[in-house]
C-alpha cells in the first residue's frame, strides 16, 4: 500500500540519492582503470593538473580506486568487454628506447632503436644534438617561435651529424600483377590527405596502398597510442615498400621524461623529439629498401601554430637530410598565398580557385587533400617507375557489318 502522501511507484528522496551514489561508486570502481588512463592521457600541465586537483585522482587512484576494483576484481568486466572489443591499452613506455650513450632524448653517443621485433638489426645511427650538446658537426642558426601568448622564444637549432651512406637495390618496376605494396599513415591531418592518396594512386593501376591514421595521435604522447609498437606491427605483418607518414599536428605539448616535464620547443624538448623523429625514420627503413616519404604540415591559420609547425617541419627536414631512404616532404608552398602566408581558397588540381582548408584553419578540405596527394604522388614517380609496368590504354573499335535487304 503506498505510503500516504507519496505517488506510487516512488521512493523517498534519501533513498533514491543513496541510490544514486551506490550506483556511482559501482561504476567508478567497474571503470577504475579507464578513469586512471583517461587522467593520465590529458595533456602535461594545467590540464591534467586541473583534473589531478581537482578529481584528487593521483592519491585516490593509488590508495583506493584502482587497488581495490583490481582486488576485488572489479574491473574484470570492463577488462573482458574492452578485449572482445579490441581495444588495447599501451602505456607506451617502451615506445622509445635510448641506449646508454645516445646522443637523443636524455643522454649522449650512439642510439640504438627497439622497435618491438624480434630481430636486432636496426643498427646504430647518430641522432641531432642541441646547442650545449656534444656535436660532430656545425651548429645551424637559431629559431624562433611564438608561444600562446604571442611571445618570440628563441630555441637553439640541432646540429646534424655527417650523413651516412649505403647502398641501395634499384626500386623494381611495380605492374598491375605485382603492384606497389604502399602503407600511408599518421595522425588526423592524414586522413583527408590518406583518402585522396589511396584514391589517386589505385588510379596507376600499380599501386595498393593502406591507410592507418589515429585522431590525436603523435610522437610526445606514446601513452596516448604507441607508433613504434604499430609501425613494428606493420612492418612484421605486411612489410610494405613505401611508407607515407605525416606527424606534428598534435605534437607541440609537453614531453614527460625521467628529468621532467619539458615544454615545446626547450632545449631538452628539442633533443628528445629530434631523437624519436629519427628513431621512427631509422625504425621504417631498418635492414630494408624501403622508401619512407615524410610529408611535412602545411601552413596554419593561426600565427602561433602555424610557427610551432613550421619549427616541427625543420626537425622532420633536419632528420630525412640525415638518411637516404627517407624524403621529406615540403607541403608549405602548396597552401601558401604569393607571400608565402596562410592562404585557404588557392587553386585546386582542376585549377580552379578552391577552399583547399576546413573550417578550424588546420585539416584539408577534400580538394586540399587531392592537392597534396597528387603531389606526394608526383614525388614518389619521380624515385619509383609507376609508368613502365601499367596496363596500356587499348582502344575497340567497331567496323560495321554490310546487311543486304531480303537476305
Amino acid at each position: 500500500m503506498p505510503t500516504k502522501g507519496r505517488p506510487p511507484g516512488t521512493m523517498p528522496a534519501g533513498q533514491a540519492l543513496a541510490t544514486g551514489v551506490i550506483g556511482l561508486l559501482v561504476a567508478m570502481f567497474l571503470n577504475a582503470g579507464q578513469l586512471v588512463r583517461d587522467a593520465e592521457r590529458k595533456e602535461f600541465g594545467t590540464p591534467i593538473d586541473i583534473y589531478v586537483d581537482a578529481y584528487g585522482w593521483e592519491d585516490f587512484r593509488a590508495r583506493e580506486a584502482e587497488v581495490v576494483a583490481d582486488a576485488l576484481f572489479l574491473t574484470e568486466p570492463r577488462r573482458v568487454a574492452d578485449e572482445a572489443l579490441g581495444r588495447e591499452f599501451d602505456d607506451g613506455s617502451d615506445a622509445f628506447v635510448f641506449t646508454q650513450g645516445s646522443t637523443g632524448g636524455t643522454t649522449t653517443g650512439d642510439t640504438t632503436q627497439d622497435t618491438g621485433r624480434d630481430d636486432t638489426g636496426a643498427g646504430d645511427t647518430t641522432a641531432t644534438t642541441v646547442a650545449g650538446s656534444e656535436s660532430t658537426d656545425g651548429d645551424g642558426p637559431d629559431s624562433t617561435v611564438a608561444d600562446d601568448d604571442g611571445d618570440v622564444v628563441t630555441t637553439a637549432a640541432p646540429t646534424t651529424a655527417a650523413p651516412t651512406t649505403t647502398t641501395t637495390e634499384p626500386a623494381r618496376v611495380p605492374t598491375a600483377a605485382a603492384p606497389l605494396d604502399l602503407w600511408v599513415g599518421g595522425d588526423s591531418m592524414t586522413q583527408v590527405f590518406g583518402e585522396s592518396f589511396v584514391r589517386l594512386a589505385a588510379e596507376t593501376g600499380v599501386i595498393a596502398s593502406t591507410l592507418d591514421y589515429r585522431i590525436s595521435s603523435g610522437l610526445t604522447r606514446p601513452d596516448f597510442f604507441n607508433w613504434p609498437g604499430r609501425f613494428a606491427d606493420v612492418i612484421s605483418e605486411t612489410d610494405p615498400e613505401v611508407m607515407i607518414v605525416m606527424f606534428g599536428a598534435n605534437d607541440a605539448q609537453g614531453l614527460a621524461l625521467p628529468t621532467g616535464v619539458f615544454q615545446p620547443f626547450e632545449d631538452e624538448w628539442v633533443a628528445e623529439y629530434s631523437a624519436r623523429v629519427g628513431f621512427v625514420m631509422d625504425q621504417l627503413t631498418a635492414d630494408s629498401d624501403r622508401l619512407v616519404i615524410w610529408v611535412g604540415q602545411p601552413r596554419m591559420r593561426s600565427d602561433s601554430f602555424d610557427a610551432r609547425m613550421q619549427r616541427l617541419n625543420e626537425i622532420y627536414e633536419g632528420q630525412a637530410e640525415l638518411r637516404e631512404q627517407v624524403l621529406y616532404f615540403d607541403s608549405v608552398p602548396l597552401f601558401s598565398n604569393d607571400s608565402g602566408a596562410y592562404e585557404a581558397f588557392l587553386p585546386a588540381l582542376d585549377g580552379a580557385v578552391r577552399d583547399l582548408r576546413q573550417g578550424d584553419g588546420v585539416h584539408l578540405s577534400r580538394p586540399g587533400g587531392d592537392l597534396l596527394a597528387d603531389a606526394v604522388l608526383d614525388l614518389l614517380g619521380e624515385q619509383i617507375d609507376l609508368e613502365s609496368g601499367a596496363a596500356p590504354e587499348t582502344t575497340t573499335t567497331t567496323t560495321p557489318v554490310a546487311t543486304t535487304a531480303g537476305v
